[in-house]
């Protein structure tokens, strides 16, 4: 008996977002016929499941009529009984397989609508794109209430599926972690919060505790950063690394004494987990995906969004108190084991998609 076809839309590559999807894919295809779609070639030494059929869209980004024409050939093609997708592909994947009575639509929401301007056309094209899903899929209860608020999509129709990452902690180099490093990992953003971790350090600096600080990414605010290091002299204590493989970002977390993860707001927080798989400790502001992910003084310590007293409060505590903060690193790893690592959550998602269809 032939297979029945599923379709699956994400960027092939070495992040945390291909592995899940590469392992789902993988998981699925054990029952149906998996036909990937990637903006981005199969990087080498990236191993796929031979079964695993890939296309590539024409253009760099599938937002054009060629790739809406592409994605509707491939339907007429393979009859998909299901199709996901995310980030740039679903509005072209959501209207194709609406146009072409695809049964079920997926769409994959990983981002908060404030992490981006949102002009009300935008949102008024993306709140009628998403009423072509038979299904959307949030990473965190806040993404969930941002779809229903802002995109006004109804709660029926949304499925909380937190994100997942790998294990990769045995593959990375045995070494003792430096008692006196801070890591933060990300995009340079003004929603990122990295001006309030940058005065934390500078507070601890007044009462006598230099701690360095590691700054991992790059963006739009690293002139401002720069110029405020410069202000509160912290030019000694701060370090920017600028872009970095994950493999290096897992390395500079495990390495470290704690990461901290100051966002306004996140829909999920991959950051947190990542450190949590790493057995480091992790302090993140009390908001939206965050506060979700950390166990407040069990598997991290959270603090007052935007207040750089409580995070310096935060971090004297656990710079003080090393079996505690050893604890939280143990309580964070097994956290991530039982929820958020991606064998556990691909067995979750697996079992979702396949009763969905059968419904």
């Amino acid at each position: 008996m032939k297979k029945q076809t599923i379709f699956i839309s994400f960027s092939l590559g070495f992040t945390s977002v291909s592995d899940y999807f590469l392992e789902l894919a993988s998981s699925l295809s054990k029952t149906y016929h998996i036909v990937v779609f990637s903006d981005k070639i199969l990087p080498e030494g990236l191993e796929v499941a031979s079964e695993i059929e890939i296309k590539y869209w024409p253009s760099k980004r599938p937002t054009k009529y060629a790739d809406f024409k592409f994605l509707r050939s491939a339907i007429k093609e393979h009859r998909p009984v299901l199709t996901i997708s995310i980030f740039g592909s679903v509005n072209i994947f959501l209207l194709a397989g609406f146009v072409s009575g695809v049964k079920n639509r997926v769409a994959w929401c990983r981002t908060l609508s404030t992490q981006f301007p949102q002009k009300r056309l935008n949102v008024l094209r993306k709140s009628l794109i998403y009423k072509l899903s038979t299904k959307i899929i949030s990473n965190s209860n806040a993404t969930k209430q941002d779809l229903i608020k802002v995109f006004g999509v109804h709660s029926d129709k949304i499925e909380v599926l937190p994100n997942s990452v790998k294990n990769y902690l045995h593959i990375l180099p045995l070494v003792e972690f430096n008692k006196n490093k801070i890591v933060y990992a990300g995009r340079l953003h003004p929603s990122k919060g990295i001006d309030i971790l940058i005065r934390a350090v500078s507070l601890l600096k007044k009462e006598g505790f230099h701690y360095n600080l590691d700054i991992i990414g790059t963006g739009e605010e690293e002139k401002t950063l720069k110029q405020l290091i410069k202000e509160l002299r912290l030019e000694k204590e701060i370090a920017f690394l600028g872009s970095k493989s994950k493999k290096e970002v897992l390395i500079a977390f495990h390495n470290s004494y704690c990461v901290v993860v100051p966002s306004h707001s996140e829909a999920f927080g991959f950051t947190v987990i990542e450190a949590m798989s790493v057995k480091t400790c992790v302090l993140g502001a009390n908001n939206t995906g965050i506060k979700e992910t950390i166990l407040d003084n069990e598997s991290g310590l959270l603090f007052e969004t935007g207040n750089s007293k409580d995070l310096a409060l935060k971090l004297k505590f656990i710079f003080q108190q090393n079996e505690e903060r050893n604890k939280i690193a143990e309580n964070g790893y097994n956290r991530f084991m039982n929820k958020y690592e991606t064998s556990y959550a691909v067995t979750r998602d697996y079992n979702f998609f396949k009763s969905l269809i059968n419904e």
